[in-house]
């Protein structure tokens, strides 16, 4: 292999934070990331043999978040190295990692190894923490080990055996929030500065005479409440309050990086 390229969806920088350790700790040039977000897909380019690429998307309750998914697929990896990367906020990846092992497969990718890592949950709160700063210190060194592992791989032999992936068929089925169920914005604290715009990957929020959240479009990633400076972005409906008190109580206990070589 002569260098790599990490490809991401990452709409709070966790996923893109764990692959770029991944990528940086394998001792290869890493010559190029691609965002999988929207208005990015004039980035994507088949993947010649002789690089190895890393992907990782996050979790969304077991599944991949589908607006990544019809980017990821216009890829052509031309039986290329790949590694897998899925992120999860410490309840369970469930199907996610199978199902991002099938899309490379499609797409001509030939997988060697992947990985499912913990991130602070998008619903936790200082309230109720759930995986607090994932990543932390000792997931950073989670990376720098299974990259190692990859590099055993690399250099063991020119015919990689693929590693059996954790998930089921049929994949977990989709669970779609209700379009009300979205962040809002106070408009009292609102300065309608565009940041929370910029960081919707989805493009699910207009700036008019206010700032509106369009429900079919937001997948609930609660990027826009993490970078609003006025902290005018806000997550607060019963449904989700529901959801992070049961993920508060029943997933606390600190979970470990898996790796699959």
């Amino acid at each position: 292999m002569k260098s790599i390229t990490s490809i991401y969806y990452s709409p709070t920088q966790t996923t893109k934070t764990i692959v770029n350790e991944i990528a940086g700790n394998i001792g290869l040039p890493h010559i190029h990331e691609m965002n999988l977000i929207r208005g990015k897909q004039e980035a994507l380019q088949d993947l010649p043999g002789d690089r190895l690429t890393i992907i990782g998307l996050p979790v969304y309750a077991g599944r991949l978040p589908r607006p990544a998914l019809e980017n990821l697929k216009l890829l052509k990896g031309h039986q290329s190295p790949v590694v897998i990367v899925v992120v999860y906020g410490n309840r369970d990846y469930e199907d996610a990692l199978l199902e991002l092992n099938d899309i490379v497969h499609n797409a001509g990718f030939k997988v060697i190894a992947g990985a499912a890592f913990i991130g602070e949950h998008s619903y936790s709160t200082n309230e109720m923490p759930i995986a607090p700063n994932r990543p932390d210190e000792a997931d950073l060194k989670k990376c720098k080990d299974f990259a190692n592992l990859i590099k055993k791989k690399l250099k063991e032999t020119a015919v990689w055996k693929e590693p059996a992936i954790q998930g089921n068929y049929p994949y977990k089925p989709y669970k779609q929030m209700p379009a009300t169920v979205h962040p809002y914005t106070d408009h009292s604290r609102c300065t309608q500065c565009g940041i929370c715009l910029d960081a919707c990957p989805t493009d699910a929020i207009t700036i008019g005479e206010t700032v509106d959240t369009n429900g079919e479009l937001c997948t609930v990633c609660c990027a826009c409440t993490r970078y609003c400076p006025e902290q005018a972005r806000i997550l607060d409906n019963a449904r989700i309050d529901e959801i992070r008190e049961r993920l508060y109580t029943h997933c606390s206990e600190r979970k470990e990086p898996e790796f699959f070589v």
